[in-house]
């Protein structure tokens, strides 16, 4: 939406392909609309939370961190009810010897370094010394996430291990993963309630609209030297764009282990923005990824 010709509301993007999905449809149709940053996902959180965009795709442990400042745009999310591909501890050695370790920590996700450490720690019980930064040597252990992790999951270093956190947290909780979700700021949605029930409608109908025809056209575009088609479609569909009940409950899990861990304060309640209209899903359209 508009003001004489200036949008009103401004949208935080990141480039990964796993946002692909959602963001690229979403600019074909309304980029005239709307304001547009990208970034890291961690930059993404900072520009959030500081009001310099309204609405983004944000690190689900941002929301706990400052459940006060956003609204949960419904019925949608960036999550792995399995295999992530995309979020992966790459490790010369079994887990259950990381203890006392050295593990690099990437700075670009704080959701995956919070999962990772509710891993090792709660599940494999094993601590290791953690360090912000990418490592001079890949064969050192480390976190890896977005396109670079996907990389890597299918052409790792030799004798490295590939964890994938997706899987494990399935195998440990038989809940998904939530990484990301869509958060609105509560202060734009006061500011401009009309334009915030627009957008957060678009969100939603991106998802429901995301049938296979389109996620094929859209790895058809986007294919090349990092990826095939193929790989981005297998990809897309291992992902899981909604935010149902147990997506939820899996996210409520999370922050009940994040705050086990002291990675945040409390567990904060799910608020989901009030105005938005869920749209139904249209005629063939696939219920995920």
């Amino acid at each position: 939406m508009t003001r004489s010709g200036t949008p009103v509301l401004s949208l935080g993007e990141i480039a990964y392909a796993n946002c692909l999905p959602i963001q690229e449809p979403f600019r074909e149709r309304w980029e005239r609309e709307y304001r547009f940053t990208t970034r890291e996902p961690a930059d993404i959180n900072r520009l959030l939370r500081a009001g310099e965009v309204d609405c983004a795709p944000a690190s689900s442990i941002e929301y706990a961190h400052h459940p006060d400042l956003y609204w949960i745009v419904p019925d949608l999310s960036i999550g792995a009810d399995g295999p992530a591909r995309s979020v992966v501890l790459m490790t010369p050695v079994p887990v259950a010897e990381l203890d006392g370790q050295e593990i690099y920590l990437t700075p670009a996700s704080a959701t995956s370094v919070v999962l990772l450490k509710i891993l090792l720690e709660q599940v494999a019980g094993v601590h290791p010394c953690y360090v912000e930064g990418v490592p001079g040597d890949p064969h050192l252990p480390h976190l890896l996430i977005g396109d670079h992790a996907m990389r890597r999951f299918y052409d790792p270093p030799p004798g490295i291990d590939v964890v994938d956190l997706g899987s494990w947290w399935k195998e440990v909780t038989d809940l998904p993963m939530v990484f990301a979700l869509w958060l609105l700021r509560r202060e734009a949605a006061a500011r401009e309630p009309a334009a915030s029930r627009q957008l957060a409608a678009r969100l939603g109908r991106m998802r429901h609209e995301m049938d296979a025809a389109r996620l094929a056209a859209l790895a058809n575009r986007f294919a090349g030297r990092e990826f095939s088609a193929d790989r981005l479609l297998a990809y897309w569909h291992t992902l899981s764009y909604a935010l149902t009940d147990r997506h939820r409950a899996g996210l409520a899990r999370f922050y009940e282990l994040a705050r086990e861990t002291g990675a945040v304060d409390q567990v904060p309640s799910l608020d989901l923005y009030p105005e938005a209209e869920v749209p139904l899903p249209a005629t063939g359209s696939a219920s995920g990824p």
